[in-house]
């Protein structure tokens, strides 16, 4: 692709050219559109020798040339050198303003540890194996939990992947890294006796204390309740695709759920008049779990342990559950039985020991 050369000059205008300092700019079409730039680095001299020009002339072209190849590159589909000179920084909060609520809390935790590692700038092509392992040694210094460091890595490679596809850089160094493992943690659920103690427990917001009810009869996650709507509910079923991983789901609806329905008619479109914040919901829930007896670290994603644990303990088949749940993965499903087994295996441990 073309690069015309063009001259800028400087100083006083009254002056000729002749007698005027200047500088060259390249001259291109990028995308349909014309652009300028200027060569920062070399000032033409009026008082240059004719061997200084000389040089000067050949450290111009030879950008020139390059450009010309980039801009081929970039044409032909392959990565452009100009590309990997972008800051990574500032294209990694641009993809993180892009996500959901939910996800972008993660990517915007995940940028301000960026910033106080490396600062607000590096290029792509800075970007390394031994640069990505100094930013987990940073996190781990930082004393942040494994499962957090697990979280903020895979925010780096998710936009590593997603310039690879841009062609900004031609693989992804991540993919010669010992990635840090994330560790399982317990799964927090509601009994049967817990779930009445909610439901027989008056509350300020009964919105909130209905979504959550409604999640452990359905198995819903919090951004699916908010977001549910009448018109999703037909002949007794809850039909839409998940926001977190747009699978279809189909879930009937048991009498119980079919209550919480009925005290939510005063809402129109949406059954839930939830706030738009996730963490605001969860917080208001967190006030309802302490006025009751509940001695467990519940959070509103509780419901949908609930759900779940309720269903294996009622021998309810493992892959019909995983349908329910919209799993992608049955392993996702199969850490529930585990939970109920260990469950069983400590009721039965906790009998009082007779002496034979």
């Amino acid at each position: 692709m073309a690069v015309n050369l063009r001259n800028k000059y400087l100083g006083n205008s009254k002056l000729s050219k002749r007698n005027r300092p200047f500088k060259c700019q390249l001259d291109y079409i990028l995308n349909g559109k014309r652009v300028r730039e200027t060569i920062k680095d070399v000032t033409f001299e009026p008082t240059d020798t004719k061997e200084e020009r000389k040089q000067k002339e050949r450290i111009v072209n030879r950008i020139k040339s390059q450009l010309e190849i980039e801009l081929g590159n970039s044409k032909n589909g392959l990565v452009s050198r100009q590309l990997q000179k972008g800051n990574f920084i500032e294209y990694f909060n641009n993809l993180g303003n892009k996500k959901s609520e939910k996800t972008k809390t993660a990517w915007d935790n995940t940028y301000k540890h960026l910033v106080e590692f490396q600062g607000k700038k590096i290029t792509f092509e800075n970007i390394s194996i031994s640069w990505i392992e100094k930013f987990i040694e940073y996190l781990k210094k930082e004393g942040l939990s494994n499962n957090s460091i697990v979280t903020y890595f895979n925010k780096i490679n998710a936009s590593l992947n997603q310039a690879v596809k841009e062609k900004i850089i031609t693989e992804n160094p991540v993919k010669y890294i010992d990635r840090p493992k994330k560790e399982e943690t317990e799964i927090v659920f509601l009994t049967k006796e817990e779930i009445i103690k909610i439901i027989n427990t008056d509350f300020f917001d009964n919105e909130v204390k209905y979504a959550f009810l409604l999640s452990c009869y359905t198995g819903l996650r919090i951004s699916d309740i908010k977001q549910l709507k009448w018109n999703q509910i037909i002949n007794n079923k809850i039909q839409l695709i998940q926001n977190k991983t747009k699978n279809a789901v189909y879930i009937p609806l048991n009498s119980n759920a079919l209550e919480i329905l009925n005290k939510q008619k005063h809402n129109s479109t949406f059954v839930f008049n939830l706030s738009k914040h996730e963490s605001s919901v969860n917080r208001t829930f967190k006030k309802l779990i302490k006025l009751t007896d509940i001695n467990k670290k519940v959070h509103f994603h509780c419901a949908r342990h609930t759900f779940a644990t309720l269903l294996v303990s009622s021998g309810v088949n493992i892959f019909t559950i995983s349908k329910l749940m919209g799993h992608k993965d049955i392993k996702s499903t199969l850490v529930y039985a585990k939970v109920i087994d260990e469950e069983k295996e400590k009721a039965v441990n906790s009998m009082v020991e007779f002496t034979f």
